[in-house]
């Protein structure tokens, strides 16, 4: 840095002189002089503040970031989403296909007892038993930037130990079921980048044998599905082995953070988890706290705030790793305050909404793993209020009909700065395919949304991207000429002119 300054000063100086000697010979009048002085003094002012900031950057161990096209192997971390797969008619008998009943008070705090839902997706009340599912989820979560998807088995018990037949049979059966379709879509052709894959199980209490008949389940679909599983790359011996979290009670957790082993199966990677782990951290100088990098524990909801950061904010939790760096790191689109208060979904503080203010600390960190939360957990439940009591006090990331993209524009965008990616909207459509009611797009760009016209004057409603269902054309047309848009988070696309092929 100093050397930098000094050249610096050279080259003023040589300025200097060079004007000097010009005016002495009259070969520039005084004003021109002037002029020349100052853009030089300018210049020389902008190249300092640059040496400036590139040495605060160097200072603290960052090398200056700039964007690029968004690609997986310039990720700055893997960004896994937290999803629920228990949903639809085949896996269980909620009243409304498998689905909760909208709440009463929608869009607020539910007033009756029971479960409810707090939104209904896009998607309508879908079956996760079917592939179209699996495959707009894995398109949705990828497009947001998320390499990696966390399922939820933290309620599941062997099926294989349940009578068919059974409620809770069908419940088991089904998180199994589904959860094999997500993988073998994951491992298909789908046309974009699939995240990878782990499982979340739990532990209830010290029930290891029942624990090793989830984990006979989960590694069953390992094999089926190698390719479509995520591996940690934690520079261990473990990293190129599936990746596993447990969820275990207190006592528990208070034996791990004393370094004492409970349980292990060389078949995976292990991290054990659970929400608020704050007693088993050691809090830093900087006003963070972290897990120590020989403790086997990941965070899944902290909600404790941080004044001294300023309104809104909440204390920075991360789990170190062996080597030093940050392993894992958290992310909630809302949070839960205790009780029916919840820090609601896009609730703006100073300018920033509820997933900003939860991802404090993570640029600076840079986890090997950001967990984000949670993808499609709409309830509203009024006697257990932490998993949710209105469509905003709930969280869900999921496009929905109440605020279509709203949350998920909103942690896209983050999760693209995260990633210094660039924030471009979807190139000009093109059409891959048609099967005469509907064209089928490239996904390049990740766009979300589309309107068709049949006059180049006039624009159509946007309509979701079901990378199923393609653009659907009307019924009633006039010729077979029509102009096709697209948008993304980030903007809209030029229109192309599509002729829709006629039937022979």
């Amino acid at each position: 840095m100093l050397v930098k300054i000094l050249i610096l000063v050279f080259l003023a100086l040589i300025a200097a002189l060079l004007l000097f000697v010009l005016y002495t010979k009259k070969r520039l009048s005084a004003k021109s002089c002037a002029i020349t002085a100052v853009a030089c003094a300018a210049v020389l002012c902008a190249v300092g503040v640059y040496f400036y900031i590139d040495g605060e950057n160097q200072k603290n161990g960052e090398a200056p970031k700039t964007l690029s096209a968004r690609e997986e192997g310039k990720r700055t971390m893997d960004m896994i989403m937290w999803y629920d797969i228990d949903t639809g008619p085949t896996t269980n008998g909620r009243p409304q296909r498998g689905w909760w009943p909208l709440n009463p008070q929608h869009p607020d705090t539910v007033q009756v007892s029971g479960n409810y839902r707090t939104t209904t997706p896009l998607m309508g009340l879908y079956d996760q038993r079917d592939p179209e599912t699996a495959r707009q989820h894995l398109y949705w979560m990828s497009a947001l930037g998320c390499n990696g998807v966390a399922v939820d088995w933290t309620n599941y018990t062997s099926y294989r130990l349940e009578t068919p037949g059974q409620d809770w049979y069908k419940y088991t059966y089904g998180v199994y079921a589904n959860t094999e379709v997500l993988l073998k879509e994951a491992s298909s052709s789908l046309g974009f980048e699939s995240p990878k894959i782990y499982i979340t199980v739990r532990l209830s209490g010290e029930n290891y044998d029942a624990l090793n008949e989830v984990l006979t389940d989960v590694y069953t679909l390992y094999e089926q599905y190698p390719e479509a599983w995520y591996c940690l790359q934690d520079g261990t011996d473990r990293a190129s082995k599936p990746f596993l979290i447990i969820f275990i009670d207190s006592e528990l957790q208070k034996k791990v953070a004393e370094g004492k082993a409970i349980f292990d199966d060389e078949r995976f990677n292990i991290r054990f988890s659970n929400g608020y782990l704050s007693p088993y951290t050691e809090e830093q100088k900087d006003g963070s706290k972290s897990i120590s990098g020989d403790v086997p524990l990941w965070f899944f909801v902290e909600s404790e705030e941080d004044p001294e950061a300023g309104e809104g904010m909440y204390r920075i939790f991360h789990k170190d790793a062996a080597d030093g760096s940050v392993e894992q790191m958290i992310a909630w689109a809302s949070v839960h305050k205790g009780g029916e208060n919840w820090d609601e979904l896009n609730h703006i503080v100073n300018g920033q909404t509820t997933f900003e203010r939860t991802l404090r600390g993570v640029a600076e960190l840079s986890p090997k793993a950001l967990l984000v939360n949670r993808f499609n957990y709409a309830l509203a439940w009024k006697e257990q209020p932490q998993e949710g009591v209105s469509l905003y006090g709930s969280t869900h990331i999921e496009p929905n009909v109440d605020f279509g993209f709203l949350v998920f524009d909103n942690v896209k965008t983050n999760l693209y700065k995260l990633n210094y990616w660039k924030q471009e909207a979807p190139p000009a459509p093109e059409v891959l395919s048609s099967d005469g009611d509907a064209f089928f797009l490239s996904l390049d760009g990740y766009p979300t949304e589309y309107r068709v016209s049949f006059d180049p004057e006039v624009q159509g409603e946007w309509v979701y991207y079901n990378i199923n269902d393609g653009v659907e054309l009307p019924e009633e047309r006039e010729g077979n000429v029509c102009y096709i848009q697209t948008r993304n988070t980030f903007g809209e696309s030029t229109v192309t002119e599509y002729t829709i092929p006629t039937e022979s």
